[in-house]
This record gives structure tokens, sequence and C-alpha cells, in this order.
């Protein structure tokens, strides 16, 4: 009994002496900021040729993005990320939109879309586009 109360004493904090105050306020908020970077090289040959945020509700909506195959090649998984912005440019949400049904043939358009949540959204900026992205069991999208 004797070993509890002095091992309990020395895991306490002493109380504050006679007469001094705990600052118990939360006037110190944190701010974070996340800043957006577009500064990717689009090497893919695949062309953004329209963005649209389709609201759906005040909490979040629709990305909807139609894209061009202007390369030679197959577009064999086609992943694009994008950061939604609100009106004052801060960050309202991060997704990556993904297309692996099936490649996307040279000259081929394909539209893709995904739902995100996130108050404000007014503006979607691209943040990196590959043809790498997984197209299911052993990266084939047939």
């Amino acid at each position: 009994l004797i070993a509890f109360s002095v091992l309990g004493c020395l895991n306490s904090e002493p109380p504050p002496p006679p007469g001094q105050q705990i600052d118990t306020s939360s006037e110190t908020k944190e701010s974070i900021s996340q800043e957006t970077t577009n500064k990717f090289v689009n090497d893919t040959g695949m062309v953004i040729d329209d963005i649209t945020i389709a609201p759906k509700g005040s909490l979040g909506g629709d990305v909807i993005i139609n894209v061009t195959n202007g390369s030679s090649e197959e577009c064999e998984g086609l992943a694009v990320n994008v950061d939604i912005l609100s009106e004052s440019k801060n960050v309202v949400a991060s997704m990556g939109l993904k297309y692996s049904i099936a490649p996307i043939p040279p000259s081929g358009k394909q539209t893709i879309k995904e739902m995100f949540i996130g108050k404000g959204a007014k503006e979607v900026v691209v943040t990196d586009i590959t043809c790498d992205a997984v197209c299911g069991q052993e990266n084939k999208c047939n």
C-alpha cells in the first residue's frame, strides 16, 4: 500500500501554488493552410478537355473530367489527381479519379467522374496524371 501511494505521487504534477491560476483557455487556434502545387509534367499525352464540378447539396458533389488521348499509345490505366479549391484558394479536398475499365486508345475520348465531400468547392486543379494506374488483376484492363 505504501509503494502504491509513493508511485502514484511520482506520476502526477504538483498543484499550482495558492493564488496562481491554471490557463485552461483555448484561445490559440491552430491554422491549417494547404497550399496547392500544380508543378507536374504531363508526359502521358492525355489532354484535359473539360473539368466540371456538379454540386450535390451543400457538402459535396461530383468532379467530372473529359479527356482525349493525344498520344500514339494506349493509356492503360488513367488516373488523374486533383485538388478541389474553395473561393479563397484553400484546399477543400484532394482526390484521385481513375478509369480502369479498358485502355483508352490513341485519339480516344473518355469521361471520368468521382464524388467528393467538401464544402465550398469552386475550382478543380489537376496535380498529377498517369496512365500507369493498376487496371485490375495483373495490371490488365481486359
